[in-house]
């Protein structure tokens, strides 16, 4: 497991101690678990480094690694001993928020810096080949040119925001306890998870309560009927493993 693709320690919550893992799913919620638990540790543990003194010169939440290295070890090795947790959301949703964040408006409000390192110049690239929109500089990509392009891409091998959620959750080499959607589940899924961890009573209630989704709300919808299909042909595997229905992109 410590050698996949999607395997991370920035990624993966190990918790020797309450025997709980937590792997994160990129475009579910991460941010908002990441600085719950920070804030959660902070105000009822006394941490004031969520590292633990390991990376004290990293300040965001999203930047250190949870645990130290022998911890993942004896977690992935004798994952009997440990419960295992996920998160998981629809994929229309999901897929249509890694190009809201990713791409968009990237055009006008600039793209992050591992998209311009890894991602920008292959989907212009792509789209020029496909004669698609996007393939020049300074315009916007759409929502189309972007479902082509991760089409292009075998699952397994993409990006972490918008690759296959049971391949990023590697989900073939681990047994979960529990898979909380994000649609309804997530915060009692956190609150689970916390209370394990000995993170609870009203101040855990205030933290879980002043969390927000960043995603934005009020976008017009981009699928139509025969993007929907696209996308459903796409992650069926996704749609399988976690029960979405297949017209569930109505709206987004």
């Amino acid at each position: 497991i410590l050698r996949r693709r999607h395997f991370s320690p920035f990624k993966t919550y190990v918790n020797r101690p309450h025997r709980t893992v937590v792997v994160l799913n990129p475009k579910v919620g991460t941010k908002t678990f990441r600085q719950a638990l920070t804030d959660g540790m902070r105000e009822l543990k006394g941490v004031t480094d969520p590292s633990e003194g390991r990376y004290w010169f990293l300040k965001k939440a999203r930047e250190f690694q949870f645990a130290r290295i022998r911890d993942y070890a004896h977690a992935f090795r004798f994952p009997g001993e440990y419960q295992f947790f996920c998160f998981v959301r629809n994929p229309y949703a999901r897929l249509r928020s890694a190009w809201q964040n990713k791409f968009a408006y990237g055009h006008t409000q600039g793209y992050s810096r591992s998209i311009r390192r890894k991602e920008l110049g292959r989907l212009r690239r792509f789209a020029r080949q496909a004669k698609l929109p996007g393939a020049e500089d300074g315009v916007a990509i759409s929502f189309e040119t972007f479902l082509a392009y991760v089409e292009s891409q075998p699952a397994g091998t993409r990006d972490h925001h918008w690759d296959d959620q049971v391949d990023v959750l590697l989900m073939d080499g681990i047994r979960y306890e529990r898979i909380f959607r994000m649609e309804g589940e997530f915060t009692p899924g956190m609150r689970q998870i916390f209370d394990r961890i000995g993170l609870a009573g009203p101040v855990m209630e205030r933290i879980l309560g002043t969390q927000k989704n960043s995603s934005p709300k009020s976008e017009p919808p981009v699928y139509t009927a025969e993007l929907a299909a696209r996308v459903h042909r796409l992650y069926a595997r996704d749609f399988a493993a976690f029960g979405y229905e297949e017209d569930s992109w109505r709206g987004l």
